[in-house]
């Protein structure tokens, strides 16, 4: 029998060389970092925000319609009111934006109510608030916001501005910002938007952080100076200053963009905006949204500081300094979006170009490299399977796919959301079994193996990069991990190459649990992030990088599973038939 063809190895030295230009981005880096603008300077407001006007005219709003579902009849009650208010404004101009919806499966029909007050510049300060709630009177979110803005138009109606003031009351907000999606796209200023405060359930009685929101629903950061400038009136009206993210916290929300409230939508659509809250990011459940959950003194701090904020905007010569498209803040500097993407590309450089070496290697010595590879590849399609699975769930309407931001205490964990995930995880463990997803054929020896699962696991890594660049950074340690089964000793121990795995996935665990923390999901969050994938939120590129990782990483551990001093068949001979001579047999003869 012929002796089997294997790799030659792997070469160390190229995978140190490929540092190289990692080491060169880090002094790149250094070099990059821009400092934070200072707030801009605080302007007097001219008026002063009535915070008990604002609560009569939430309990009258909670009175006329305490239900206030999109595009219901109490909805629509609640729009002529803001209408009629509107219209009453002598200084201002009133416009409609209508659109269709569907919620709940029922076409409805919606409408923003625009109020613009000119000013002496056609530059603008945008304040809005949905008005619709999609459960529960909403009392102290959608109903107080809406209060704060009808105040806000009474007070600034007749004071002195040099900007354009912008007034959007929204419809649909509570079933994924449809309304502010809306205004985003059609409003034709946009681009002449110096920054937009938006009103999110601005009268808790239990305040809660965060009560500055500054999260996108993309992988964009807010403007800089605007979040500064923000801040800095939330700590003089409120009295606290507001928690930020930290780091890491910035970084996983750019690699899993998952900000709620109205202003996420407007970042992610290019439009500066910052959010005001009493409660927090994640929308109020309706058993703490009640009208005795209101209180007057919350609304009235959150509307003082919008008061300030726009007084602040109008009287600045120019836009706030956004910075950088997407950044991390650094003790006191601003790292820019783009050199991270690059660090990510270069610190997966050295696994790929080690992997591709070998397999090349390998290659030119006349192994199968394309089995190996496609078995490689093959321990994602159980996983790529279920994916598909969960769209055509999605698409059928089997499982909910609410556009994003959704409010997570609509879809709750029940015993329905259970069984889909129960279903689904089925599906991957016969799907695994069908494959032997544990086995790895006899033919393959190990150090082809492990260099072609790295292969598989870098262009997984590459496609994650082209999909989102922050994502790609929290995942290079899982593109490195399979050179622990590359070792001329043999690969490691099943036990420590768990370990190597776990630790490889600590960066991408860490921001899940970060982000799920931030919005508070608990125990539904697995549930949260399913629907986050049906409804294209984690794009299907994305879930394709991932699923091929995953299944690296499952090759890998089948690797190590693997008996030592297994015996591997020749890779360029094809096995004997039963009852068949070889040709060197029988001239042996």
């Amino acid at each position: 029998m012929r002796r089997p063809v294997v790799a030659p190895g792997i070469s160390f030295r190229i995978y140190r060389a490929a540092f190289a230009p990692a080491l060169a981005v880090v002094v790149v880096l250094l070099f990059s970092l821009q400092g934070r603008p200072a707030p801009l300077p605080p302007v007097v407001a001219s008026a002063e925000f009535d915070q008990e006007a604002a609560a009569k005219i939430d309990r009258q709003i909670v009175d006329a319609a305490p239900v206030r579902t999109p595009g219901s009849e109490g909805d629509g009650a609640i729009a002529d009111l803001v209408q009629k208010r509107f219209a009453s404004v002598d200084e201002g101009q009133v416009t409609e934006q209508r659109f269709d919806h569907s919620f709940e499966g029922e076409d409805v029909e919606l409408r923003n109510l625009i109020l613009t007050l000119p000013g002496e510049s056609a530059r603008s300060v945008v304040v809005l608030a949905a008005r619709d709630s999609a459960s529960g009177p909403g009392a102290a979110s959608s109903a107080a916001a809406t209060a704060a803005l009808l105040e806000l138009v009474d007070k600034l109606r007749t004071s002195r501005h040099t900007k354009t003031l912008v007034f959007v009351s929204t419809d649909g907000g509570s079933d994924g910002a449809a309304g502010t999606r809306v205004f985003a796209e059609r409003f034709a200023e946009r681009d002449l938007i110096d920054g937009a405060v938006v009103l999110w359930q601005p009268g808790s009685a239990t305040p809660r952080e965060p009560s500055l929101l500054d999260a996108s629903a993309g992988s964009q950061s807010p403007s800089a100076q605007l979040v500064r400038t923000a801040a800095q009136a939330l700590t003089d009206q409120a009295g606290h200053r507001p928690q930020l993210e930290g780091t890491f916290g910035e970084l996983a929300r750019l690699a899993l963009p998952s900000g709620l409230g109205e202003q996420a939508v407007l970042i992610e659509r290019g439009i500066d905006a910052v959010g005001l809250s009493s409660a927090g990011e994640r929308p109020l459940p309706v058993a703490d949204d009640q009208p005795d959950d209101l209180s007057a003194a919350t609304l009235g701090d959150l509307g003082r500081t919008a008061l300030l904020l726009v007084a602040t905007l109008d009287g600045a010569a120019a836009p706030p300094q956004h910075g950088p498209t997407a950044y991390l803040n650094l003790a006191g500097n601003m790292v820019p979006g783009w050199v991270l993407a690059l660090l990510a590309l270069t610190l997966l450089l050295p696994a790929a170009l080690a992997s591709l070496d070998a397999v090349g290697q390998a290659f030119r010595h006349g192994a199968r490299v394309g089995s190996a590879l496609v078995w490689s590849a093959s321990r994602s399609l159980p996983l790529l399977a279920t994916v598909l699975l969960l769209y055509l769930l999605a698409v059928t309407g089997i499982v909910a796919r609410p556009a994003f931001p959704f409010d997570p205490n609509r879809f709750r964990v029940g015993a329905g959301q259970i069984v889909a995930m129960t279903f689904l995880a089925v599906v991957v463990l016969a799907g695994y079994y069908a494959i032997r997803g544990w086995r790895v054929p006899a033919e393959l020896p190990p150090d082809l193996v492990a260099p072609a699962l790295g292969l598989v696991s870098a262009f997984a890594v590459l496609l994650a990069w082209l999909a989102n660049p922050y994502l790609a950074l929290l995942l290079v340690p899982v593109a490195h991990v399979w050179l622990l089964d590359a070792r001329r000793a043999g690969a490691l121990p099943w036990p420590l190459a768990l370990g190597a795995i776990g630790l490889s996935l600590l960066p991408m665990a860490a921001a899940v649990l970060q982000v799920t923390g931030r919005l508070d999901l608990g125990a539904g969050a697995p549930w949260q992030l399913l629907l986050m994938v049906g409804d294209g939120q984690i794009g299907f590129l994305e879930m394709l990088a991932l699923c091929l990782l995953a299944g690296s990483l499952v090759g890998l551990v089948a690797l190590a599973v693997r008996p030592a001093g297994g015996r591997v068949r020749d890779l360029r001979t094809r096995p004997q038939r039963p009852g068949r001579i070889s040709d060197r047999a029988v001239r042996r003869g």
